[in-house]
């Protein structure tokens, strides 16, 4: 579950449906995808010659045969192990291997790209070939070879799929199609809706230190540009504390597992789907290669922004005060289960977008009563505006908007708003008349806020947790093969016990018998199908998935980590009360105190 905004029924579902066709669900967390379709024999012959049968030495082919397959081979169709059943579509290769990447790049570091042999519909792509995905997309080789590489954002899959071949266009069908521009029509210039808001809060001069500058950036998680964007705020207003749309339990897939291996595991799966793993047939290999490019983008780039921005943080030098990571948003567990239970409409409800934009406005306040003076925080577009309610009712002051265009094309300074909002406000009269008032807006923020000890204020890192989960990052770049990110599987067999059903909320799945059983493997995060596998060794590595709350507990343990019910004990540990602690308990753990 993401934090944030997802390309989740997109985009035909209703007319798989109706045509009898697999529908892929989009669901981050989901592991039952149903996968790539590509071509039966006879829409090879009627549309395009893709690829064609094994010569198999035990079959009779007239002269024909033979010479169409040398045709095909000599132009670089991949035509070696072909394999097909009846009623099923074409399988190229072995079910457990990828043909689309080199043999020796498995054995290779994952963080090095992954090279894919094939284009989108299987063609072999020859040496020399350029294959740049060119527009609009068509399955005509004399329009060029279309990239099977992952989309690398929103806009390169936007460039894919905003405009279409008419031959495409013709075989998805007027419904397909309406249902696709209507799931694109919900991106199409979101973009273009960053926004960047500075705002003082006077309540951090009640012990005399001043205004507190708080700069909000709106970003789409799952766009390149958003991406760039945040990583440059952090780089050009140097907070010493930043908030990100993260929660705890997504610690390890954003901040521990690399960039480079998300683009790994994406790549290598869409190269793994052109093989037609699953036999799909006909007009399926379209439609579901629209599904596995929103899949691989919903699924591995989302989140990318944070991870940009967190990543730059940990990069800065250390100021007068120690660098704070808060991780300000609601557990992505709790958003999955209100999905379960209310349904995924929830998510775009006004009710859920003020509780989540007040628990991140929880969250930067509490720094800023911390003692923290320029702080800064990133999260959804959708977010954005209610944060900034949220804060103004809190005491805070705007004092500048941007649009995001004004500083990629520098027409306006990230830095400058930033120091804006550390001047002294006209109104503020003397030093005493200063401190009054800013005792009176700290005092309606508590209240505003509800900072007082009712629910945690969010979750807080140190500059010490950023550097260990650093490091965790460098030695999974430095270790991992290809080969060791992502394994081949074969499909479990889902069991479902009649006994049990009573036990199970709408929605989870039955552990089936063999589970019960020692020696049993653990299962690691699975995908495409249940066909492809990241394996359990590195999740646990990583912190990901199920042994996300592990990381937690052990970063909490060293005192790296908090989750603060009020802004005093926030300050106290941020101040290194806690540290201090740590060692008084290791000191008596020993006999003679020594």
């Amino acid at each position: 579950m993401g934090c944030t905004s997802s390309i989740s029924s997109f985009p035909f579902s209703n007319f798989l449906r109706c045509k009898g066709g697999p529908r892929r669900c989009l669901d981050t967390d989901s592991n039952n995808h149903p996968e790539q379709p590509v071509f039966s024999d006879k829409s090879v012959r009627n549309q395009v010659n893709l690829w064609q049968r094994q010569w198999d030495a035990n079959r009779i082919y007239n002269e024909y045969k033979k010479r169409k397959i040398r045709e095909w081979s000599s132009a670089g169709y991949h035509v070696g192990t072909a394999r097909d059943r009846a009623g099923e579509g074409t399988l190229l290769g072995k079910e457990d291997e990828n043909i689309a990447v080199e043999p020796d790049a498995l054995e290779r570091l994952a963080k090095e790209p992954v090279t894919l042999k094939l284009d989108r519909s299987g063609r072999a792509i020859k040496q020399g070939e350029k294959v740049d995905g060119s527009m609009p997309w068509s399955y005509k080789t004399y329009r060029g070879l279309h990239s099977a590489q992952a989309p690398e954002g929103l806009e390169d899959f936007l460039g894919r799929y905003s405009k279409m071949d008419k031959s495409v266009e013709s075989i998805l069908g007027p419904r397909a199609l309406d249902e696709f521009k209507t799931n694109m029509a919900v991106f199409h210039g979101k973009d273009e809706y960053r926004v960047i808001r500075t705002l003082t809060w006077p309540g951090g001069g009640a012990t005399g230190g001043g205004p507190t500058s708080i700069m909000l950036i709106g970003v789409l998680d799952i766009s390149t540009r958003s991406s760039r964007l945040a990583s440059r705020a952090v780089y050009e207003v140097q907070p010493s504390a930043l908030l990100v749309e993260l929660c705890k339990e997504r610690i390890g897939k954003q901040l521990v597992m690399p960039r480079e291996h998300k683009e790994a595991v994406k790549n290598y799966a869409r190269g793994f789907a052109t093989t037609n793993p699953h036999r799909l047939h006909g007009e399926q290999h379209h439609l579901d290669t629209i599904h596995g490019d929103s899949e691989a983008l919903n699924r591995w780039t989302k989140g990318e922004p944070y991870a940009e921005a967190v990543k730059e943080f940990t990069s800065q030098p250390a100021g007068s005060l120690p660098k704070l990571l808060c991780l300000g948003d609601v557990r992505s567990s709790t958003m999955e289960r209100i999905e379960k239970e209310q349904g995924n409409e929830t998510t775009v409800k006004d009710l859920t977008h003020s509780s989540r934009a007040k628990q991140l406005a929880r969250g930067i306040l509490s720094m800023a009563t911390s003692g923290h003076k320029v702080i800064l925080a990133i999260m959804d577009t959708d977010r954005l505006g209610p944060v900034s309610t949220w804060l103004e009712r809190a005491g805070a002051v705007l004092l500048a908007a941007a649009d995001a265009s004004d500083i990629e094309n520098n027409r306006e300074s990230l830095s400058a708003d930033s120091r804006m909002g550390l001047e002294e406000r006209p109104e503020a009269g003397s030093p005493q008349e200063a401190r009054l008032r800013a005792s009176k807006i700290a005092a309606q923020a508590r209240h505003a806020l509800q900072l007082d000890g009712r629910g945690p204020l969010g979750f807080f890192l140190n500059d010490e947790a950023l550097e260990f989960l650093s490091r965790r990052q460098q030695r999974l770049l430095r270790m991992t093969r290809l080969k060791d990110l992502v394994h081949h599987t074969t499909p479990r067999k889902h069991w479902e016990t009649a006994e049990e059903l009573y036990v199970v909320r709408p929605g989870d799945r039955i552990p089936g018998p063999e589970t019960r059983l020692s020696g049993q493997k653990s299962l690691g995060l699975r995908f495409e199908y249940d066909r492809l596998e990241i394996p359990d060794h590195y999740l646990r590595e990583a912190g990901m998935e199920k042994h996300s709350d592990a990381l937690w507990s052990q970063l909490v343990d060293r005192g790296q980590a908090l989750e603060p019910t009020d802004p005093m004990e926030l300050s106290w540990w941020s101040s290194g009360a806690i540290e201090a602690d740590i060692r008084q308990d290791a000191l008596a753990a020993w006999p003679d105190g020594s």
